[in-house]
C-alpha cells in the first residue's frame, strides 16, 4: 500500500439519497464518494450533471433482472464521464461485464476508469471460500477486489480481516457488514485496504459509520490533543536496549518499581473501614479507582490520612484508616463507585448488609449505588440475580444495555444457604465474602462456574490479614464455602503488594527490549523491583507466559526485603506483612509463540496481544468470553487497534489468535484509540514503543487519550521517561 496518501482518497462516502439536491450537496462537500445508482434512482441527465461536478467517484448499481438495462446505461455513462471506479457485482451476467470492460478499455490509460468487482453475502463463509471468491473477482479482471459478507459476531468479522494476510493481493477492500462488523470498516485501513466506506445522510448498509466519525477515527485532528507514543530510543528507560555497546558504557540492566495493587487496596480499604480501630496500609499509591474507594469510606465516617513513615524525609508511603466499625457507619443514601467495576460489585453486598442493620434500628434502609463513565454501560443482570439469590432486595436501572446503575438496595435478609453464578465475574463474590462472616448465622455459599478464581484467593488472603477466616472446597469450577458467622474485623498493619497487572506491562516490555538488544550486540536484562512472587494476584501468571516464550526469569533479593514498622506506638494494630519480595529480572534472546488460558486472568489479554505480535509464530490466548463487559468490549478493541497498527489477529471460538512477527505495510502515521480503557491504552503504548525495531516500515503511533490510564496506573507514562515529553 502506498504511504503518504491523503485522507480524501481513503474514505469513500456512500450516497443513497433519492433526493437529487441532497445527492448534489453531499457530492460537493465530500471529496471521494460512491454514487449508488440503484438507491438514488437518478435519471441519466441527473447522473451526468453530478459527474460533471466531480469524477472522484465510485459508481455502483446493484441491479436485478428488471433493472439491467438501466444499470448498463448508467454505468457506461459513468465510464464515459471518467469516474474513478465502477463497481460490478461478481454475479453480474458475463455479457454485462464484457460490455463494461470493453468501454473501460476504449479509454486512454491516463483517463481509464478502474474496475471494482465485488462479492457480497448474507453470511460469513469459511476463509477458504472467501479467498476463492476473491480469486474469481481477480480472474474476471478486477483492478480492485471487494469482499463484504455479513458478520453475526466478532469471530466472523475477524475472519473477514484474515483475507488481508491470506489473499496475497494489494488492491483488496474487505470488511464485514452488520453491526458486529462495523469496526472492520476502520481496521481494514491498517491492514492495507486502499480505501474504506462511510455514509452521509442515510446509511446504505448496516454497520456503516458516518463520514464525520470515520474521519475522526482514521485521520483525527492533530490539534485534538493526541499523544504521540515515543519510540524506545526516546525512552530513558529502554533506549539503552537499542544502542550498540561501547567501551565507556557499563553493562547494567534497567529497572522500574510498580505501585501497589488497586485490587488489594480497594479490598483492604473496605476491610479497614469495617474494623473498630486504626489500620496502616503501607506501600501506598493512588489511582482513580482507589480514590473512589477512599471517598466512599470517608462518606461512611472513616478518617483517612495519607502520610509517610518516620524513617526518613521521604519514607515509605502509607495510608492510615481510622474507623468506629461498620455498625457505626454514618447514614448515607448514595454510594458512588466512580468507574471501578470491582468497587461497584463489592458495594452491592456491603450496602445490603448496612441496609439490613439500618432496618433493625428503624433508620431508612434505602441505598442507591451509582457509577460513572463506562461503568454506566455495564450489564449487571448476572449480579442482580446473584444478589436476589442471597436474599438482597435490589432494583437496577433498565436500559438498552440491560440492567445497569444506578442500583437501589432496599433491604436484605441474607439466606443461610444459596448459590450464585461466578461465570462473568468474581467481584460480586468478593463483596459477599466480605459481609457473610459478619452475619449472626453461618452461611453455605456455592459459586458455580467460577471465573477468576485467583482473585477469590486474593480476597481470602486480604480477609485473613484482617482476622477473618474464609475457606472453600473446589470441584472443577464449582466452589463450596462454609462461612462461620459472628466474626469480627480487627485492625492491621500491612504491606500492600505491588500490582502484578501493572507490572505485566513492564515485564513484557523488558522481555521484548531484551530480545531487541541482542541485535545490537549486547543482550541486556530488565528488572521489575520488589514484587511478591507468592502472590494470590492472578496476573503473576505473566511470568509463566514469558517462560513459555523462552525468556529467562530470575528472582533476586531486593536491597530491602523486609518492611518493618516504625517506632511509633500510636497504631495499636497487629502486624501483617507480605514478605519474600523479589526483584524479577527478565532476559530474552528471541520470543517464541505461546498458548495460554487467560480465563482466570482476563486483564492480561491486552498486554498478551502485545507480546504475541513480537513472537515468531502463531500464539493463542483462551478466554475471549471474559472480555465483553470491561471498560470497553476488549475483544473488539484489541482486534481494531492491533489491526490499525498492521498486525494480523482473529478470533476462533474462545481464543484470540495472533500471527506474530508479521505486519502489513502501514501509514507513516497511525492513529489509535484507547476506547477509554486503561489496559488497552497501556498495551498500545507498549506495542508502539518497540514496533519500529521489528518492522521495516517506520511509523509514528498516536493515541487519542491517555488520561484513562489514571484509573489504575497514573504514573505509567512517567515511568517510561520519554525524552520528547520532558
Amino acid at each position: 500500500m502506498a504511504t503518504g496518501t491523503v485522507s480524501a482518497d481513503r474514505i469513500c462516502t456512500s450516497i443513497g439519497e433519492k433526493d437529487f439536491k441532497k445527492c448534489k450537496e453531499i457530492l460537493a462537500t465530500h471529496p471521494f464518494c460512491e454514487l449508488r445508482g440503484d438507491l438514488c434512482r437518478l435519471t441519466s441527465g441527473q447522473l451526468e450533471e453530478l459527474l460533471s461536478a466531480s469524477r472522484n467517484v465510485i459508481f455502483t448499481y446493484r441491479f436485478k433482472d428488471a433493472d439491467i438495462s438501466t444499470a448498463l446505461e448508467q454505468t457506461l455513462l459513468a465510464i464515459k464521464k471518467g469516474v474513478r471506479f465502477v463497481d460490478i457485482g461478481l454475479d453480474a451476467p458475463s455479457g454485462f461485464l464484457s460490455k463494461i470492460r470493453k468501454a473501460i478499455a476504449e479509454k486512454p490509460e491516463t483517463e481509464r476508469t478502474r474496475l471494482i468487482i465485488s462479492w457480497h453475502s448474507d453470511i460469513t463463509p469459511s476463509l477458504e471460500e472467501m479467498v476463492s471468491k476473491a480469486g474469481e473477482c481477480e480472474r474476471k479482471g478486477a483492478d480492485t477486489v471487494k469482499i463484504v459478507p455479513a458478520a453475526a459476531n466478532l469471530e466472523e468479522a475477524s475472519r473477514v480481516l484474515r483475507l488481508y494476510k491470506a489473499g496475497g493481493r494489494k488492491d483488496l477492500v474487505a470488511f464485514a457488514s452488520g453491526k458486529a462488523g462495523s469496526f472492520t470498516r476502520i481496521a481494514c485501513i491498517g491492514l492495507g485496504a486502499p480505501f474504506t466506506y462511510s455514509y452521509c445522510g442515510t446509511p446504505t448498509a448496516e454497520g456503516q459509520i458516518s463520514s464525520g466519525e470515520m474521519q475522526k477515527e482514521i485521520f483525527p485532528d492533530p490539534a485534538s490533543g493526541l499523544f504521540r507514543i515515543g519510540d524506545m530510543s526516546e525512552s530513558e528507560l529502554f533506549s539503552r536496549f537499542c544502542e550498540k555497546p561501547s567501551a565507556s558504557r557499563k553493562k547494567k540492566g534497567k529497572s522500574v518499581c510498580i505501585p501497589c495493587s488497586k485490587s488489594i487496596v480497594q479490598r483492604a480499604l473496605l476491610a479497614a473501614a469495617m474494623t473498630n480501630g486504626q489500620s496502616v496500609l503501607r506501600n501506598f499509591d493512588q489511582c482513580d479507582d482507589i480514590k473512589s474507594a477512599i471517598a466512599f469510606i470517608r462518606k461512611c465516617g472513616c478518617v483517612v490520612k495519607a502520610t509517610r513513615d518516620g524513617s526518613s524525609a521521604r519514607g515509605e508511603k502509607m495510608l492510615i484508616v481510622r474507623s468506629a466499625g461498620i455498625s457505626k457507619w454514618k447514614t448515607f443514601q448514595t454510594a458512588d463507585a466512580g468507574e471501578s467495576g470491582l468497587l461497584l460489585r463489592m458495594l452491592m453486598p456491603v450496602c445490603a448488609y448496612v441496609s439490613s442493620i439500618r432496618h433493625q434500628t428503624a433508620i431508612t434502609s434505602k441505598v442507591t449505588i451509582t457509577g460513572s463513565g463506562s461503568l454506566t454501560q455495564r450489564d449487571l443482570s448476572s449480579c442482580v440475580e446473584s444478589l436476589k439469590s442471597a436474599g438482597i432486595k435490589c432494583k437496577p436501572n433498565l436500559s438498552s444495555k440491560g440492567k445497569v446503575v444506578p442500583v437501589t438496595i432496599t433491604g436484605a435478609s441474607f439466606k443461610k444457604s444459596f448459590s450464585v453464578s461466578g461465570r462473568e465475574t468474581s467481584q460480586l463474590v468478593t463483596g459477599l465474602l466480605m459481609v457473610l462472616p459478619l452475619l449472626h448465622h453461618d452461611t453455605s455459599l456455592i459459586v458455580e462456574e467460577a471465573a477468576s478464581i485467583p482473585y477469590i484467593d486474593l480476597t481470602v488472603k486480604v480477609l485473613e490479614a484482617f482476622g477473618i477466616t474464609v475457606s472453600y472446597e473446589k470441584d472443577g469450577r464449582t466452589l463450596s464455602f462454609r462461612i462461620e458467622g459472628r466474626q469480627t474485623y480487627t485492625p492491621v498493619d500491612m504491606f500492600l503488594e505491588s500490582d502484578w497487572s501493572g507490572a505485566s506491562n513492564f515485564i513484557t516490555a523488558g522481555a521484548i527490549a531484551s530480545a531487541i538488544s541482542e541485535g545490537y550486540g549486547a543482550r541486556e536484562s530488565f528488572t521489575v523491583k520488589k514484587m511478591d512472587t507468592g502472590s494470590a494476584q492472578a496476573d503473576e501468571r505473566i511470568l509463566d507466559v514469558l517462560r513459555q516464550c523462552g525468556a529467562a526469569i530470575t528472582k533476586e533479593k531486593p536491597e530491602r526485603n523486609e518492611f518493618t514498622s516504625v517506632s511509633d506506638n500510636r497504631y495499636d494494630t497487629r502486624h501483617k506483612f507480605y514478605q519474600g519480595l523479589s526483584n524479577i529480572k527478565v532476559t530474552a534472546d528471541s520470543l517464541s509463540p505461546f498458548i495460554f488460558d487467560a480465563t482466570d486472568c482476563p486483564d492480561l489479554f491486552p498486554i498478551l496481544a502485545t507480546l504475541a505480535v513480537f513472537c515468531k509464530g502463531q500464539s493463542r490466548i483462551r478466554g475471549v468470553h471474559r472480555l465483553a463487559n470491561k471498560e470497553s468490549n476488549r475483544a473488539e478493541s484489541i482486534l481494531l487497534e492491533f489491526s490499525r497498527m498492521g498486525y494480523y489477529l482473529h478470533i476462533e471460538g474462545d481464543e484470540l489468535v495472533v500471527d506474530g512477527d508479521k505486519s502489513s505495510d502501514i501509514e507513516r502515521k497511525v492513529f489509535c484509540s484507547s476506547h477509554n480503557d486503561h489496559r488497552i491504552a497501556m498495551a498500545i503504548i507498549t506495542c508502539a514503543l518497540f514496533r519500529n525495531h521489528f518492522s521495516n516500515d517506520y511509523a509514528d503511533v498516536y493515541l487519542d487519550d491517555i488520561s484513562c490510564i489514571d484509573k489504575s496506573f497514573p504514573t505509567f507514562v512517567e515511568r517510561l521517561q520519554f525524552r520528547h515529553q520532558l
